[in-house]
């Protein structure tokens, strides 16, 4: 199933993806693969929720491939043709999540991602309704963006607290 999302994710940003101007995203592609990668390194013996093996042998595997392709090939589909209107920037973010949360579903419905130290479907739905308003700020404004990110990942310690060694 990783491999299909990813090829899923790759066909998708060739389709829908502004390449001619993908250096205009490239920052915030970047951005959202750093998330993700701070995320594996401050809880990497503590994972909220991991990815279990299938025709990926590992967790880190899989996690690989949604780092450095889905997330960032996902950043350059959902800014591609941003909308103007709050109606439509409002019914993208949606859409978006939306998408992200029916594959979380699948994943969790085929045993490919479980949850620990009481993460669940609704933490992800939360995340999901903050992330892709970050990836927009981060596009807009990278400081904002940067600071919003921060007082996410302190709220994030808070509540799923790790043991810093």
């Amino acid at each position: 199933m990783h491999l299909s999302v990813t090829f899923f994710t790759i066909f998708c940003a060739w389709k829908w993806g502004d390449w001619n101007n993908w250096h205009r995203y490239h920052t915030t592609m970047i951005y959202s693969a750093m998330g993700n990668l701070l995320y594996n390194f401050l809880y990497y013996d503590h994972l909220l929720w991991q990815y279990k093996p299938n025709f990926i042998p590992s967790h880190i595997l899989a996690d690989l491939l949604s780092t450095f392709i889905i997330l960032p090939l996902t950043s350059l589909i959902f800014l591609t043709n941003y909308p103007n209107t709050v109606k439509g920037k409002l019914f993208r973010i949606l859409k978006f999540t939306a998408i992200y949360y029916g594959f979380e579903l699948l994943y969790l419905k085929y045993g490919i991602l479980i949850y620990n130290y009481g993460w669940n479907i609704w933490y992800s739905l939360a995340w999901l309704c903050m992330m892709f308003p970050l990836i927009v700020l981060h596009h807009k404004n990278p400081l904002k963006a940067y600071v919003a990110s921060f007082i996410a990942v302190i709220i994030m310690l808070v509540f799923f607290p790790i043991n810093f060694k």
